[in-house]
């Protein structure tokens, strides 16, 4: 392990994206959260910044710990380790947090390890990158596969692993909101409904593939038209107070589609340019607060960024992980 600290970032993401419920997953620019881990005499952990108070401050119950132990226990390791977590991004919000802290820690642990992590492989890897979530959400691969690889994902099975990574078009713009209120990923699973028609399930399926590829074509309002869910968003919808006005604000605005981002509380819709984007997020803010909750908005595009290119080297931006 290199002397002093050993830092990694992962990224916000948009999980589900639509029709794509625990299938699809969009890596974001902007919020991060931050992992440095070091050489230590007994294991510890530190958590900082804007949003540190929304998360346990142990190593053992954080999610980053979490992660650091299942990875040394799958290569072997046994260095304990002192851990900084640098929160940047709000828990709760259906942004990703708790994935983004289990993807750093992964990230931050492949860097110091490189030898040890190789030998269990890309797909040992990600199961012990996903400890973190299955510890505090169940374990689900959208959002800590969208951190670790970037783009755009899409995984069509954990057992075993058949996932795929593309590049999006920087034609794709991003409006996001960000209510000050907290929707838990497991109440939220909660209210999913058992069963769906199979006039439903044709819908999704359908608008998730075309989805698919509006997304990597760069073709916004093909995109947009197909962020239509009818699995989750209509049980999780009447729970996000004021999501009605802010998905009428946003297409007044010109987005092209609007969704939940994960579960919530955050929302986000699509847009052909990066000034009607703009609008629509300002729209989507202002929905918020007019029905009495605070809310956050800025714009973004998809991150291609791959930050775990050292387990997928020799790989393009578009590529796939089957494993038997």
């Amino acid at each position: 392990m290199p002397a002093g600290w050993t830092t990694a970032r992962a990224p916000a993401t948009i999980a589900n994206v639509g029709p794509g419920f625990d299938v699809f997953c969009l890596a974001i620019r902007g919020p991060t959260d931050t992992v440095s881990i070091r050489e230590a005499d007994e294991d510890s952990l530190a958590v900082e910044g804007p949003e540190a108070g929304t998360v346990p401050a142990r190593f053992a119950e954080n999610t980053a710990g979490i992660v650091l132990e299942a990875l040394r226990q799958a290569t072997h390791v046994r260095t304990h380790l002192s851990v900084r977590v640098r929160k940047g991004i709000p828990a709760g919000r259906g942004l990703g947090s708790s994935a983004a802290s289990c993807a750093a820690a992964a990230l931050a642990f492949l860097e110091a390890f490189p030898s040890e992590s190789k030998r269990i492989g890309v797909a040992g890897f990600l199961r012990g990158a996903a400890a973190g979530e299955a510890a505090v959400s169940g374990r689900h691969y959208d959002n800590i596969a969208g951190a670790l690889f970037g783009g755009f994902v899409t995984i069509a099975s954990a057992e075993p692993f058949v996932l795929a990574r593309e590049a999006v078009s920087s034609r794709i713009h991003l409006a996001i909101a960000v209510p000050d209120f907290v929707l838990k990923t497991a109440d939220m699973r909660k209210v999913l409904p058992r069963k769906v028609s199979l006039e439903d399930a044709v819908s999704n399926v359908g608008k998730a593939s075309t989805l698919a590829l509006a997304l990597v074509r760069g073709e916004a309002v093909l995109a947009g038209r197909c962020l239509e869910d009818r699995f989750a968003e209509p049980a999780r919808s009447p729970l996000l107070h004021g999501y009605q006005n802010a998905r009428r604000a946003a297409f007044d605005a010109g987005a092209t589609g609007f969704a939940i981002s994960g579960s919530g509380s955050t929302v986000f819709a699509l847009a052909s340019t990066r000034q009607a984007a703009e609008h629509s997020a300002k729209a989507m803010r202002d929905a918020f607060a007019s029905d009495g909750a605070s809310a956050n908005a800025f714009t973004s595009v998809v991150d291609n960024s791959l930050p775990i290119r050292a387990l997928v080297k020799n790989r393009g931006p578009h590529f796939s992980i089957v494993t038997s």
